[in-house]
C-alpha cells in the first residue's frame, strides 16, 4: 500500500512493544491514553486515547471509547477486563463495543487466552460476532544475535530470576531453592533481579508483606546475587550468561521474561500456568515445576478470599517449599551432565524462532491493519 496507514497504539511501558509489528510497512504511532485502572479497577477495561490523526487504533486489553475510529484489540487473558463484574450492565456495554463493526479484530496472545474468552462469552447473543473476529497471535520480539557455539563447562550452574513481583513471579521459590542448594553444597548460583514487590493487593500473595521477610533474608546467602533493578540490556546479558531462567510463577498470563530468555538460548524453569505450557516443554527447552491449576491454567488458590489469614500463609509457604524442592531436584541432573544442557539451549532458541520472531509476525499484523481499514467487516467463522 502506497504510503501506508497510520496506526495509533497505546503508549504503555511494556505490553504494546510485544504485540505490534516491528518493523512495519505502516506508521506505528504510540499515543498517550487514560490509565483508567488508576481510577477504578471496575473501568480498567476501557480507555480514551489522546486525539491524534490515525487510520486505525490498536490497543492492548483496553477498549477505546469516545472515538469513531476502527480498532483492533489484543488481550492477555480476559476481555473485557472487569473481574467479578461479568453480570453487570457495564460488562455488557463493553461486550457490545467488541461485537460492534468498529472492532475489526480481537487478538488473543495465546490459546489459553482464547479458551478463556470463548468460555466467557458462550451462550450470549454476541458470541458469533465475537468468535468471528478472534485470532491467536503470540507476542513478538526482534530476536537478538545468537551464536550457537558449545560452552565451556562452568561451575556453578547459573540461574536467574527476573521479576518485579517477587512473590507472584516466583522469587520466593528461587531464594528458597538457593538455600536448599547451599545446604546440600550443590554448585548452583542464583541471580535475583527484583524490586521485591510482595503482599498487599498482589493477586496471589498473603496480604501481610512481613510474611516475606523469611524469604527476603535469604537474599544475603553467599550463593545469591541480588540486584533491585538493572537496565534492560543488562538483564538480557544476565539471561544470556545464565544456564536457566526462573519463572515459577503463581499467576502470569504469558510471561514476557520467558520469551526474552528463550531468545538468547537460555532454558526456562516454569510452572504449567497460563500460556507457559504452550511453549515450555519439560526436558526440551526448559523444566516444569508442578503446580495445581484449573481448566484455564490458573493456580487453584489464586482466587481465595482469605489471603489475610494464617491458613493461607501456611498454604502459600507449603507451595513455595514444594516448588523449591522440585526445582533443585530437576536442576541436579544438569550438574552432572552438561551435554543435556547444551541441547536444551539450542532448543530454547529454536522455540523463540518458531513462536516469537517478529519477522514472521510483523507481516501478519500489517495485513490485519490493512484488512481492518480497507476490507469488509470480519466474517463469522468457527473458533
Amino acid at each position: 500500500m502506497k504510503g501506508g496507514l497510520i496506526v495509533a497504539v497505546t503508549r504503555d511501558r511494556y505490553s504494546t512493544k510485544f504485540n505490534v509489528p516491528k518493523p512495519s510497512r505502516h506508521t506505528i504511532r504510540p499515543t498517550i491514553f487514560v490509565p483508567t485502572h488508576r481510577v477504578s479497577p471496575h473501568i480498567e477495561g476501557i480507555t480514551v486515547l489522546w486525539p491524534t490523526r490515525c487510520d486505525l487504533i490498536h490497543t492492548i486489553n483496553r477498549i477505546p471509547i469516545l472515538t469513531k475510529k476502527k480498532f483492533v484489540i489484543s488481550f492477555e487473558s480476559h476481555l473485557p477486563r472487569y473481574f467479578w463484574g461479568e453480570k453487570s450492565r457495564f460488562f455488557k456495554y463493553m461486550r457490545g463495543l467488541l461485537a460492534a463493526p468498529s472492532c475489526r479484530r480481537i487478538i488473543a496472545w495465546s490459546e489459553c487466552a482464547k479458551k478463556i474468552f470463548l468460555a466467557t462469552h458462550a451462550g450470549t447473543e454476541e458470541f458469533d460476532a465475537l468468535a468471528g473476529k478472534l485470532q491467536v497471535i503470540y507476542p513478538n520480539i526482534i530476536l537478538p544475535e545468537y551464536e550457537n557455539e558449545p560452552r565451556t563447562r562452568q561451575t556453578p550452574i547459573k540461574l536467574v530470576f527476573v521479576g518485579s513481583h517477587f512473590g507472584r513471579k516466583g522469587g520466593a521459590v528461587a531464594v528458597r531453592a538457593a538455600e536448599l542448594a547451599r545446604l546440600r553444597r550443590m554448585p548452583l548460583h542464583f541471580h535475583i533481579i527484583s524490586s521485591l514487590q510482595a503482599g498487599g493487593n498482589i493477586w496471589t500473595d498473603p496480604r501481610d508483606r512481613t510474611f516475606f521477610d523469611q524469604y527476603f533474608k535469604l537474599l544475603q546467602n553467599d550463593n545469591v546475587t541480588f540486584d533491585k533493578s538493572l537496565p534492560n540490556e543488562m538483564v538480557i546479558e544476565a539471561l544470556r550468561g545464565a544456564d536457566f531462567s526462573i519463572l515459577t510463577t503463581l499467576s502470569d498470563t504469558f510471561g514476557f521474561g520467558a520469551i526474552e530468555s528463550l531468545a538468547v538460548g537460555t532454558p526456562v524453569i516454569a510452572t504449567p500456568q497460563g500460556a507457559l505450557p504452550e511453549f515450555i516443554v519439560h526436558g526440551y527447552n526448559g523444566l516444569t515445576v508442578p503446580l495445581e491449576v484449573n481448566a484455564y491454567g490458573e493456580w487453584i488458590h489464586a482466587g481465595r478470599s482469605d489471603k489475610d489469614s494464617r491458613v493461607f500463609e501456611a498454604l502459600y509457604c507449603d507451595e513455595i517449599e514444594r516448588m523449591a524442592r522440585n526445582l533443585v531436584e530437576a536442576v541436579a541432573l544438569y550438574c552432572e551432565t552438561s551435554g543435556l544442557l547444551a541441547t536444551m539451549r539450542q532448543n530454547a532458541r529454536a522455540t523463540a524462532e518458531k513462536f516469537f520472531d517478529s519477522r514472521k509476525t510483523s507481516p501478519l499484523l500489517d495485513r490485519i491493519y490493512e484488512e481492518s481499514v480497507l476490507g469488509p467487516a470480519p466474517k463469522v467463522r468457527a473458533p
